[in-house]
């Protein structure tokens, strides 16, 4: 099977809505969008995980993994952290769909994103990668690294995506 390509920006994913906003883009290129809940769990956070959400390495995290499908087709891993303090006991920690989404969710808890910083590497799938996403050969991933901060610069959500190639993002901001 031949690999979609399309144009994407972050943005959409950042804002509070009442409908799923992969079903949305997907449906926009005629495609049909989808997603499986690969994992949710409460875990002792790794080094690298408490530096990008400001806390002590071992405290407790939030972890949800996501398989991101396009017309069936593995294209995505997305994975989100929280501290456990802000989701232990919430939908987050649960491996079901969250009605209207997490961005909508914690604005409901009174988390809205007034910073964001994302950042785009390459390299090459591990094999858990390449068996989730279906990969008859190891092939090269885009890694999406987000970070989302309230309005007092603490960040409270991380986001590490990896894509199958082929995909386009495009970052379009409005200034404010």
């Amino acid at each position: 099977m031949g690999q979609p390509r399309w144009t994407t920006t972050s943005d959409q994913y950042l804002t509070p809505t009442a409908s799923d906003a992969w079903a949305n883009e997907a449906s926009e290129a005629g495609q049909r969008g989808s997603q499986r809940i690969l994992d949710a769990r409460t875990e002792p956070a790794l080094a690298d995980i408490t530096a990008y959400l400001g806390a002590e390495p071992g405290v407790e995290v939030v972890m949800r993994r996501r398989l991101i499908l396009i017309d069936d087709w593995p294209v995505e891993i997305a994975a989100s952290y929280w501290l456990a303090s802000l989701a232990g006991m919430t939908a987050l920690a649960q491996p079901a769909k969250i009605p209207g989404g997490t961005p909508r969710f914690l604005a409901e808890l009174g988390y809205h994103p007034t910073e964001v910083r994302e950042d785009v590497t390459t390299r090459w799938a591990t094999p858990y990668e390449q068996t989730t996403m279906a990969m008859e050969k190891p092939e090269p991933v885009l890694k999406l690294t987000r970070i989302l901060l309230d309005h007092t610069g603490q960040p409270y959500q991380l986001d590490i995506n990896v894509m199958r190639a082929g995909r386009h993002i495009r970052y379009v901001r409005k200034a404010g």
